[in-house]
Parts: C-alpha cells; structure tokens; sequence
C-alpha cells in the first residue's frame, strides 16, 4: 500500500501526527485490506474528531467518510454526513476540495441509481480538478463514469474512459481494483469474456485486489462467478465465492457484503434460496434485481413456474429502468418476449438531439457501434439480440442512408460523432 494514499494531498498533510491524520491513515489501509469494518470505524473517528486541527484535513475526512459509507451501500448516512459538511463549511472552498465534494456526491449519486445526475457531478469534479492541477480524481472519476456507460449502453463512452484508466497506470494507483475489474467488464461486453479471461485470473488470484474489489463493489462478487463460470474456470469461479462468503461471515454487519456473498454462491451452486436471500437483503436496488434475474433464469431452466419468472422478471426490468440501466433492460425485455410478453424497448445508446436520417433508436445503436468497426456477432453482443436483426437493421440504415457499405456507414457517421 502507498504510504500516502489521499493523492494529491501532500505528505505535510497525511503525514501529521495529529488524531486526524492517523485515523485517516489507518481507515485507508485497513479498507485496501478488505477491512470496510474498520475502515469506517476509523473513518468516523477521523470524521468527527477535531476539526481545528486543520480545516481541509476535517474536510478530507469526511468525505471519505462519506465515501465509506456510500461502499457499505448506507446511503442515507452517506447523505446526511454530505450535507453536514457543505452546511459547516461556510466560506468557500478551494477548488481540490469542491472537486472532492462534486466526485463524493456523485458517486452517492451512481449508488442511489441516478446515473445521469451522477455521471454530471463527477465530470464537473473532473473539470475542476484538471484546472487545478490535480490528478487525483482521476481514476476514480473515470470508474464510475466507465460504469455509468457501460449501464447505459453507451459503449463508445466505456470504452474511452476505460482507456482514460489504462492511462492513469491501472494496476498502479491506490485503489486499483475496481478500475481492473471496470476494464474487464468492458472488454467482456466488446469481445466476449474470453477476451477478458486474463484480466479476470489476475483480479482473482490477487488476494489483496479481490478483497478490496468485493467490498468496494457490490456486484462485483456475482460479475466474477457468472464471468469464471462461461470461461469454464470453476476453479477461480469458487475462489471468488468463497473470498466472498469470508468477508461476510468476517463483517456480519454489512448485509451489502452478505447480499454480494448469498448471491455469488446461489450462481455457483445453482440455489434459488440463496438467489432469493440476496434479493431480499441486498441493500443495492441494482444488484438486488441483478440477483432476482438469475434467479429467474435459474426458474427458467428448471422449467417451473412460468407465471411467477414472467412477474419476476417483469419486477426486474421495472428495477433496471429506474436506475436507468439500459443495457440491463434490453436484456430483460428480450427474455419476457421468449415468454411472450411485449414490453417496450428502451434506448440502447446516448444520442444528442434529433436521431438522423429517421434511424429508430435500435437502428441507431446498431450503425454506432457497427461505425466503430464491431462485427454483427459483437453488435448483437452488446445490444442483446441476434446477429440476424443486427443485419435486418444494418439493413434499414443503409437504405435510410443511402449507404452500400459499412465503410461508407463508418466515414459518414463521423459526422454525428
């Protein structure tokens, strides 16, 4: 672990030996360990100890804090700490600081399933940031808007902040672990997670990346188990479920951990009581439908209980559209229709404005990413629907267009980029 993690804040600052700093010190560490318990016991003390020991030093502190908070999914909390510390600022900020509080409120934000909100607070921390020179904010900054994309299914944004984390050295800053996992999920959804396999060996086999990642990202746990399962990896596949249940059976008290954990073994062990389990308790609205749509795949397979996977997936997709993953809804939407229920699609990709040429929304997702050079296999991948309306589409937009090539869709369709 760097012996400063708080980058951007000098050693002068982290390296004081007042109450503050110590406990900021060892609330980071103990977190990079997979300690989120102690992490916060100690991020509290730090918090509300005394602030006149430096005003932006009690400032760092609890925006941690807040931070914290927001990965053991205690939102409410995280809520009222954020507001606290605008209201008891008073006169303004410095700009690293206002960067911070913009980066912590959005990210309370992306966990509250507001992901446009969220995503504009964390470009605006961005923003200001760079203008002060300050690159600190930089990778977490670029997860969270990866994450945003990639739940909105605006790949070409995923792609580009994912690029933005390689960049930032991926496996060399403090906190590196959700930035790996991050990057493999959008190479899994560009390429397949074959292509992703090493990326997602190194998550697992790293002990301290592993902990860190499973109590820092709620869905992580499950992403891991259902990706090593595809590969045919059970062995990595059991590593991550029981690192898993470690950690909750470690930290009873968060059942955000326990919901990842429950829900990571129902996929390895194909146990609709457990899928059921993490679905009730899991305090994040995402994952918690995450889980009920395996659980409705795992009815599915089994055959059984036609009516009640329709109500379930149709809660799901319910779920889903309210925290506005998109490409989660695709998914969904296409898995009621196999059961003859027509819900209404939703929108695949971000367009500004007016959609050109008359293009439909999926015709549009559909000339984007074929104008990034993906094959038909790869589109249908990334949109949730065979290669053969990807070509039924592809189709219509030439026609629309007046193209007869994707190389002419490419060129063209720089103008809309």
């Amino acid at each position: 672990m760097p012996s400063n993690p708080f980058t951007g804040f000098g050693d002068d600052l982290m390296q004081r030996s007042c109450d503050t700093a110590g406990f900021l010190r060892r609330s980071a560490s103990s977190w990079f360990n997979g300690r989120l318990d102690t992490g916060l016991h100690c991020a509290r003390a730090a918090a509300t100890g005394n602030r006149r020991e430096s005003d932006e030093l009690s400032q760092l502190a609890r925006f941690w804090y807040v931070g914290l908070l927001i990965k053991a999914r205690d939102l409410d909390a995280g809520r009222r700490v954020l507001e606290s510390a605008e209201a008891d600022r008073g006169g303004a900020a410095s700009d690293r600081m206002t960067a911070v509080e913009h980066n912590v409120r959005g990210s309370l934000l992306f966990a509250m399933g507001s992901v446009d909100d969220a995503m504009a607070e964390i470009s605006t921390g961005l923003r200001i940031a760079e203008r002060c020179g300050d690159r600190s904010l930089r990778p977490p900054s670029y997860v969270v808007l990866a994450l945003g994309a990639l739940r909105r299914a605006d790949m070409r944004a995923c792609r580009h902040f994912v690029d933005k984390l390689s960049d930032e050295a991926l496996l060399g800053y403090f906190g590196q672990a959700p930035g790996a996992w991050v990057a493999a999920q959008a190479v899994e959804a560009r390429s397949g997670v074959e292509s992703a396999a090493s990326l997602i060996a190194g998550i697992v086999t790293n002990p301290v990346v592993l902990r860190q990642l499973l109590v820092s990202e709620p869905a992580a746990a499950s992403w891991l188990v259902r990706a090593c399962v595809k590969l045919g990896a059970h062995d990595l596949a059991k590593a991550s479920a029981a690192e898993s249940a470690a950690l909750a059976a470690e930290q009873p008290e968060f059942s955000v951990i326990r919901g990842s954990a429950l829900h990571a073994a129902g996929l390895l062990e194909q146990d609709a009581a457990k899928l059921h389990e993490a679905a009730d308790i899991h305090p994040d609205r995402w994952c918690a439908a995450s889980a009920r749509e395996d659980l409705a795949s795992l009815l599915t397979v089994r055959c059984s209980e036609r009516d009640r996977t329709i109500r379930i997936l149709e809660s799901v997709l319910d779920t889903y559209t309210s925290v506005s993953a998109t490409r989660d809804s695709a998914r969904v939407v296409n898995k009621l229709r196999e059961y003859g229920v027509r819900r209404g699609t939703t929108r695949t990709v971000e367009c500004e404005g007016t959609v050109p040429h008359g293009l439909t929304n999926t015709e549009f997702a559909v000339a984007e990413l074929v104008s990034q050079g993906h094959t038909n296999n790869e589109v249908g991948r990334q949109l949730f629907i065979s290669r053969h309306t990807v070509a039924f589409h592809l189709k219509k937009v030439f026609q629309k267009m007046n193209l007869t090539s994707r190389v002419e869709l490419a060129a063209a369709w720089k103008v809309f980029s």
